[in-house]
């Protein structure tokens, strides 16, 4: 049996800590025992205890080089005679390199690092050192993440694999109340409601979505922006539909639990960032058959095919963004057929299963 220790120093619930979850509870098993060193005032922490997941507590703060964090992890490694470290986010990375390389565990314990978004890694000796020296597989969620640590990095191909990241498929099997969110929120039956969920984060590009929705209204005014999420740019956001006068056609859900019920209550979703990697959201709207007009950053296009199963833009294009939502809203049948192809992709090539079986690979390969 192999030991796989997964550290992230999240502490919200986004894209990474499901694909975390979702790897360590279908590979929990008698080829492999998952253990996650997280902390524990994390969602993923209280979400994987739930499921009898084994958990080390391990808060890890954004400065790298924690000394505490560094020794009571290489403790951890060398006492429960851990394999594989498997590493998500630049500071759990960097702890385990220094929890393993400062107390001599190479030889025990092998480095994986999941490049999740598509952020420029600096060539720098440092970096070079990390990447190419002291991990020994990278797993890309993307073919586009993996083609830039080739070409601008210069680590090698034979080091990285691409795993996109997965849904659970067999949740969305449900009956879901579509009506519910409408009704919360106000919003008549013939409303068009266009949604987006994701954290208020500078890289979902929230701005590039309201300048989208002020053309939008010109030619087409019953249409709501529903936006599901939080984060550290709520009252900027806020500010600005109000100075842009859009008060009336935006709505700020928060963060929400009830997002199959969500999803199934609107009518287009809709993605607008400059940066991404493989968004589980995307998948998620598609599973729920609902068109979806994207940007094509990062690993999207590698989960959209343009005009085929979902609507595909450049980023920073509002004008383009507004086209493509008028388009499917005059289109709908079109649309509809859309995202049937988009469920049927999604179930074939984007599900847990298919997730963990790959990252079983890589595990044996280096267990």
């Amino acid at each position: 049996m192999l030991t796989v220790l997964h550290i992230n120093a999240g502490e919200v619930w986004s894209g990474i800590e499901q694909r975390i979850f979702s790897i360590s509870r279908l590979l929990n098993s008698k080829q492999f025992k998952i253990i996650l060193a997280v902390s524990p005032s994390s969602s993923l922490y209280k979400k994987a205890g739930s499921y009898n997941i084994p958990l080390l507590s391990l808060k890890i703060s954004k400065w790298k080089f924690n000394p505490v964090a560094i020794w009571k992890l290489s403790r951890f490694l060398k006492t429960h005679k851990v394999d594989i470290l498997h590493t998500h986010r630049s500071s759990d990375h960097w702890i385990g390199v220094l929890a393993v390389r400062l107390f001599g565990l190479s030889s025990q314990c092998k480095i994986i690092r999941t490049r999740h978004n598509f952020t420029k890694i600096r060539n720098n000796y440092i970096n070079n050192k990390l990447y190419k020296e002291s991990t020994d597989r990278i797993i890309a969620v993307a073919e586009v993440i993996k083609r830039r640590l080739i070409d601008e990095n210069n680590i090698s191909e034979n080091k990285i694999i691409t795993i996109h990241s997965s849904i659970d498929t067999e949740k969305f099997k449900g009956v879901f109340d579509e009506k519910a969110i409408r009704k919360e929120s106000r919003i008549a039956p013939d409303t068009i409601v266009l949604g987006m969920i994701g954290r208020l984060r500078k890289h979902k590009d929230y701005p590039n979505m309201f300048a989208a929705l002020k053309i939008i209204i010109e030619k087409f005014k019953n249409i709501k922006l529903l936006i599901v999420g939080d984060g550290i740019l709520e009252l900027q956001l806020k500010n600005m539909v109000q100075k842009m006068e859009l008060s009336n056609h935006v709505i700020f859900a928060g963060k929400r639990e009830d997002i199959l019920e969500i999803l199934s209550g609107i009518d287009i979703f809709a993605l607008s960032s400059s940066v991404e990697g493989s968004p589980a959201v995307i998948k998620e709207a598609l599973i729920m058959e609902k068109p979806v007009i994207s940007t094509n950053a990062g690993g999207i296009p590698e989960i959209i095919q343009n005009g085929i199963t979902g609507v595909l833009v450049s980023s920073h294009n509002p004008e383009a963004l507004a086209e493509a939502v008028l388009n499917i809203i005059n289109n709908r049948d079109k649309a509809l057929e859309m995202a049937r192809k988009g469920k049927q992709v999604i179930i074939n090539e984007f599900s847990e299963t298919r997730l963990a079986e790959l990252t079983a690979e890589v595990y044996q390969g280096h267990g």
